[in-house]
Parts: structure tokens; sequence; C-alpha cells
């Protein structure tokens, strides 16, 4: 059966996602591209977001030599975190939206956002961006995963997607999504 035909005859079944063992999914967390110390530098947005409030909380509790802590700080823009953590507050929201309006409709957000807790909170196990998530852990997250064999024809097609789009993204941008739809990329900066 070739992909579209595929793609029809699943059109009524619930949202899923189709993973081979070597398959990864990533956590929800928006990058931050931006130039420091003269170099375009792309950051997690929760990681700078979580070494200021580490640093905050350490400067609040030190007791002796501030300056250190000062000299860390002074590196920050207290206005950038603030718009960082709108950043974070936003994809969650998309994020748990889709699920809620998809794969996990008829959940409250609150149930999901418990479930897919390890996507949205790199301390809840990823550790950190580019950590992946693998198929049995996706699963234990409520998540819909059709485990896909890598000898299928269907496989065949979205590995030839997939190198392609991995080149587009190398080569010309920074990021690409794509719907059925809708396609957005996020051009390469630098």
């Amino acid at each position: 059966m070739d992909p579209l035909s595929h793609a029809r005859s699943t059109a009524q079944t619930p949202s899923k996602i189709w993973m081979s063992p070597s398959s990864e999914l990533g956590p929800v967390d928006p990058q931050i591209i931006r130039e420091e110390d003269g170099q375009v530098k792309v950051f997690s947005a929760y990681s700078i977001v979580d070494t200021y409030e580490k640093l905050f909380r350490g400067s609040v509790r030190v007791k002796g030599n501030l300056q250190p802590y000062l000299q860390q700080l002074a590196r920050f823009d207290v206005r950038d975190i603030a718009k960082y953590k709108s950043y974070i507050d936003l994809s969650d929201d998309i994020a748990l939206k889709c699920l809620k309006s998809g794969m996990l409709k008829g959940k409250t957000q609150a149930v999901i956002k418990k479930g897919v807790k390890v996507f949205l909170d790199p301390s809840a196990g990823t550790v950190s961006h580019g950590r992946p998530i693998y198929a049995p852990e996706a699963k234990s997250c409520g998540l819909v995963i059709e485990d896909l064999d890598v000898k299928t024809e269907i496989w065949k097609d979205l590995y030839e997607l997939y190198v392609r789009i991995d080149t587009y993204v190398t080569r010309f941008t920074s990021k690409a999504v794509e719907s059925k739809d809708n396609g957005f990329y996020s051009p390469r900066i630098g």
C-alpha cells in the first residue's frame, strides 16, 4: 500500500505517532538565537531561564562575597528572562492544546500536562534539550505510538522524507514543520 492510500484509509483513526526503534522525540523547548561575544549562538529557553533563576537564588542565599553572582547576573537582562518565560509558557500551551484536540482528546489539560511532563520540563527526565525521548517513554506518557518495522514500505518512504527534510534543514533553514495542509520554516541565521 502506498503512503497516500494508507493515510486515506487511516484518516478516521485516532491520531498516532509512528516510531521505529531508532526514532526519537524531543522536548517542547523554544530555542533562542542570539549574538554573544561576536558569535551567533543557539540556546534552550529553558536553560537560560533556569540558569538565571539558579544564580538569582544563589545570590539571595549567599553569606559573604556576592561579587561572583553579580558578575554572572550582569550578563542577563531581566526583560529577556520574562520574554523567554513567556515563550516557554506559549510553547507548552500550544503543545497541550494540540494534544487535547487530537491524540488525547477527552482528557483535561491538567491530566495531559502531568502525563507529558517529561516533554515540558527537562528536570523531569530529559535533563537537557538535546536528550532524546524514545517510544517506550513516549508511550508511558499516554501518547499513542505505533511501532514501525524498518523493513516495511511505509518506513522506506518515511525515511526518504526524513533524509530530504534533514538535508533541507541542514542546508537552508534552521527549522521546518509540515503538516498535510501547511508548512512553516524558520530561515537560517548567520
